[in-house]
């Protein structure tokens, strides 16, 4: 019982001196341009280098990866989806959305919608699009409160009607909040789209179409236009979104690197847990894009542990799956490391057929593939293995999209470039207390599919290697 609790005290001490630092990133933007999905050739990313492992040099603390500042303008980004949001509609209406509510017992994160259409990082406000038969953005206003010295005295500036607030958003209009009622009657749509809460008087004649917020796959179906042109514009992403999930991967490998210092018998699950949690805030992420896994020995059979509270042993395996986001944009990035920093022969062939199955998926990662064949791929590796049949072992799907959310919205057509996925292999064999997964974030591009989360190695022997230089 003494032990756990240093343990743990341990843990918390190394993440509040890990997430004291300023991370040393500059974000600024450095263009107006917002152009398509770049192809390979065009991208950079800059990864961490994989630990010595000096976690523990202040030199080290003091450097991280280097970061690239997403290519546009989140302002003009926003702007461009807003006209594309309309254009895909093309028909006479109005888009309604609110944006998350104030919590005062926990830092303010904005809906995924939201954010998404506006870049604004304010409470209970709310937006309005007003679209004409054209499919032309005829209108936008942007409801905000208006100034409040005593809020701004408590919380900090805030966002006011005015032209300040238009051109650091970008919207056409601003107007405060309790102007709804007037602004959506003058439009005189036939019908409404609500993404969150409905305005609170609705202009005569017009039909309301509520539907829920985008959380990917965690949103309910829906065959409603605005939800559908959406997820299909969340699909596709720009140079600045892949930049954005770039910086959040690398971010992620980097502090999975760091983290896999405090892997060792004796430990508990929660101390690579503080060390990487840590290093994400230190390098920039504003929080994790989910609740960290750290399964280890049994609980590494467990899909989504997140107790995250057990004591590892010599011999055990412990499943890493975790994520940064930066700037609303989330990682998911799975590694599997020997407790005591050395496979056993049977945890070397499991981790082998969970590796094979990633890699020929991988490479049968091509435009126009669908993330179904992918998958059909990588089952028949591991059926070949002998951890078969069906998902006796290997219990889950392949992967899913990314991006503003972890399991980002969109259907499972074919991966087109510009689409950013997972890959993410596993068997698991409860008996004996043995799960592996792998999972690494691609970019599919004209060529092909890029690995972006290549800053942690996935081969046995560099793992291997990776633990022995704790």
């Amino acid at each position: 019982m003494v032990t756990r609790d240093l343990s743990r005290l341990a843990a918390l001490v190394v993440l509040s001196l890990a997430g004291g630092i300023t991370a040393l990133c500059a974000c600024q933007s450095s263009s107006t341009d917002s152009a398509p999905a770049a192809p390979a050739a065009s991208i950079v990313v800059r990864r961490a280098a994989p630990a010595a492992h000096a976690s523990t040099s202040a030199a080290w603390l003091a450097t991280g990866p280097e970061l690239r500042a997403p290519r546009g303008v989140l302002a003009d980004e926003c702007a461009r989806r807003r006209r594309d949001l309309a254009a895909k509609l093309c028909r006479p209406c109005v888009v309604w959305v609110t944006s998350a509510p104030a919590n005062n017992l926990s830092r303010f994160y904005q809906s995924n919608d939201f954010y998404y259409l506006s870049g604004v990082e304010v409470a209970d406000v709310a937006l309005a699009l007003h679209v004409d038969a054209t499919g032309a953005l005829a209108d936008e206003v942007l409801f905000l409160p208006p100034k409040d010295a005593q809020f701004e005295t408590w919380n900090g500036a805030r966002l006011s009607p005015g032209p300040e607030a238009e051109t650091a958003t970008g919207f056409r209009r601003t107007a405060p909040l309790g102007e709804e009622a007037e602004t959506l009657a003058s439009w005189k749509a036939p019908t409404i789209y609500v993404i969150g809460t409905a305005p609170a008087t609705l202009p005569e004649g017009s039909q309301l179409s509520q539907i829920a917020p985008g959380d990917g796959e965690d949103t309910p179906p829906s065959s409603v236009p605005l939800r559908e042109a959406l997820d299909a514009l969340r699909l596709r992403k720009s140079d600045y979104e892949i930049d954005c999930l770039a910086n959040a991967i690398t971010i992620t490998t980097f502090a999975m690197n760091e983290a896999a210092g405090a892997v060792r018998p004796g430990a508990f699950e929660y101390e690579p847990q503080g060390v990487l949690e840590g290093n994400f805030i230190r390098l920039g992420s504003e929080r994790p894009g989910f609740n960290s896994i750290f399964g280890s020995g049994p609980n590494s059979c467990t899909l989504h542990y997140e107790t995250n509270a057990r004591q590892m042993q010599d011999g055990d395996l412990l499943v890493m799956d975790v994520g940064a986001k930066w700037k609303y944009y989330s990682a998911d990035v799975t590694r599997t490391l020997p407790v005591n920093g050395r496979f056993t022969p049977r945890q070397r062939e499991v981790y082998q057929a969970v590796l094979d199955a990633q890699t020929a998926a991988f490479q049968a990662a091509r435009p126009g593939v669908t993330m179904h064949e992918l998958d059909t791929i990588a089952r028949q590796v591991i059926d070949a293995k002998g951890f078969g049949p069906g998902r006796k072992y290997f219990k889950h799907g392949l992967g899913h999209w990314i991006g503003l959310y972890v399991h980002d919205a969109g259907e499972y057509g074919p991966i087109e470039p510009g689409m950013l996925f997972t890959i993410e292999p596993g068997i698991y064999i409860n008996e004996e207390s043995l799960g592996v997964r792998i999972e690494d974030d691609y970019l599919m591009t004209q060529n092909g599919a890029v690995k972006l989360s290549d800053g942690i190695p996935s081969e046995p022997d560099a793992i291997e290697a990776l633990m022995a230089g704790r």
